[in-house]
């Protein structure tokens, strides 16, 4: 496939993207970037490094993967070692104590190089745990590392807030040592949900959602997102999972249409929801990847 189809496919794929419009913005700014930088001569022009505002649960490993897909494709930045791209939780560390963060994300960046001398490529790097500590000697030390390192990775800094202040600090103090882009990636609304519920689930399996039903598991889906544990869409796959096991429990016959009737133990008062709500979670996570929709 030559290069511009791969391209329009990488393009595309980031298109039919949930809930990152102003990815997609971006991507198209960057189509026209490039087309002239190639048409200019302009080598030493270079792309941003970006701040992506995310909810939890937001998709950030799906929206990372197809990012790069792009940036390979269509040879926006250099990539070289054993991956193209990865992530990197940069946990918390106080200022009297030694930071070895540096040191681990050194050796991680050391270790995909491989046989190459340098690693390049893009780096999403999930910094929720500096949000209240940003002014601090150690970030400031992990942003000098980045920024001397700048013309071999391309970094995309993560945070999970609503607090506009918040936003405007860290974008404040990393644009200080870097060129930033901030972009504000939004959780798809529960009709979108329902939606990727019936066409990658129940229709993969023969079945369809009555507008009833559609109804009750929007509202349900609405219902879910307001529990601290809520995890975007490993919640939504975890009830889409559920209902096609129940749905498979009863004597459907030649049926294949689901009522809100037949979803009764998922609608937004039942049991089922508010367990799922309290549920204690276990896993620190930066996003998800959901690999049964690829």
């Amino acid at each position: 496939m030559i290069k511009h189809e791969t391209v329009e496919k990488c393009v595309n794929a980031i298109m039919e993207l949930k809930g990152a419009d102003e990815l997609k913005e971006a991507v198209k700014r960057l189509q026209v970037f490039l087309k002239n930088k190639e048409s200019n001569s302009l080598s030493d022009v270079t792309l941003p490094n970006y701040l992506w505002v995310a909810k939890r649960g937001g998709g950030i490993t799906t929206l990372v993967n197809a990012f790069t897909d792009y940036l390979y494709a269509a040879k926006a930045i250099e990539f070289c070692g054993t991956a193209k791209s990865f992530e990197f939780k940069l946990d918390y560390i106080a200022p009297e104590t030694y930071f070895s963060e540096l040191s681990r994300f050194y050796n991680m960046i050391s270790n995909l190089a491989g046989h190459n001398r340098f690693y390049k490529g893009i780096i999403c790097i999930n910094i929720d745990e500096w949000l209240e500590h940003i002014s601090e000697g150690h970030f400031a030390k992990f942003l000098n590392y980045i920024a001397n390192n700048n013309d071999k990775i391309l970094t995309v800094f993560c945070i999970h807030t609503d607090a506009r202040n918040v936003i405007e600090s860290v974008e404040s103090f990393i644009s200080s040592y870097i060129r930033l882009e901030t972009l504000t990636l939004q959780f798809p609304d529960s009709k979108e949900l329902v939606e990727f519920m019936e066409s990658q689930y129940m229709q993969k399996k023969g079945f369809s959602l009555l507008e009833c039903a559609k109804k009750l598991l929007g509202e349900t889906i609405v219902e879910i997102a307001t529990g601290k544990q809520f995890n975007g869409f490993k919640s939504i796959i975890q009830l889409a999972d559920d209902i096609l096991y129940k749905i498979h429990t009863m004597d459907l016959g030649n049926n294949k249409s689901i009522s809100a009737e037949m979803l009764s133990c998922y609608s937004k008062d039942s049991n089922y929801v508010q367990r799922v709500k309290a549920r204690i979670g276990t896993n620190k996570i930066i996003g998800f990847t959901d690999e049964r929709s690829k």
